[in-house]
């Protein structure tokens, strides 16, 4: 009985740091890849094109309403969370879906004692050094886009030469703005689309 719960933990503890392992290494893939790419699209890397439809321009902050998360709360199914947006100068809402981790992680930040309980470094926290670490900064993160009730989120990153936009779950890129102390905002289509009004 002893030996096969030691066996049953120690099998559970190799996933953990599995899955912990396989997430890191997914998430530092992704920044360097974006960070690659807004070199590419900037035209730093020797060799390197990119067409020209790819190279967006920034959107101006006066396409987009700056948003705060106002509550987090469990669905009637029960698996998922349901994140609720609110706009800071407005009454429209965005109400998402969103897994039990990140809104752990949401939850956290938006709590001190919540925030004690969850065993640092979080991935977010990990995200967050990453950035730094290469020269960049997070300046904002925005809810870009919605279709079918499924919303999509980019980070907004700069450096001294150049400003980066990784395309991001909205769950994943909320968790990073409260972990970095940036704004969260919403394109006024994806308002006009999916908003709720109070």
């Amino acid at each position: 009985m002893i030996v096969g719960h030691v066996v049953k933990r120690l099998v559970r503890g190799l996933a953990v740091g599995i899955v912990r392992r396989w997430f890191t290494t997914l998430v530092t893939l992704g920044l360097i890849g974006g960070a690659a790419y807004g070199l590419a699209a900037q035209g730093l890397i020797p060799g390197v094109t990119l067409p020209s439809a790819a190279i967006v321009s920034a959107p101006s902050t006066s396409d987009m309403r700056e948003m705060a998360v106002e509550e987090i709360r469990p669905n009637r199914a029960g698996d998922q969370i349901t994140l609720v947006l609110k706009e800071k100068r407005g009454n429209r809402r965005l109400v998402m879906a969103v897994g039990q981790s990140e809104a752990l992680a949401i939850y956290s930040d938006m709590n001190r004692q919540a925030r004690l309980q969850v065993e640092p470094p979080t991935s977010y926290d990990l995200m967050r050094s990453l950035v730094q670490e290469l020269g960049g900064t997070v300046n904002r993160v925005v809810v870009s886009n919605v279709t079918n009730e499924t919303f999509y989120a980019k980070v907004i990153m700069s450096t001294d030469s150049r400003q980066i936009e990784v395309d991001s779950r909205p769950s994943d890129a909320i968790a990073l703005a409260l972990r970095a102390h940036v704004p969260i905002f919403a394109e006024a289509s994806v308002l006009d689309r999916a908003g709720v009004g109070s």
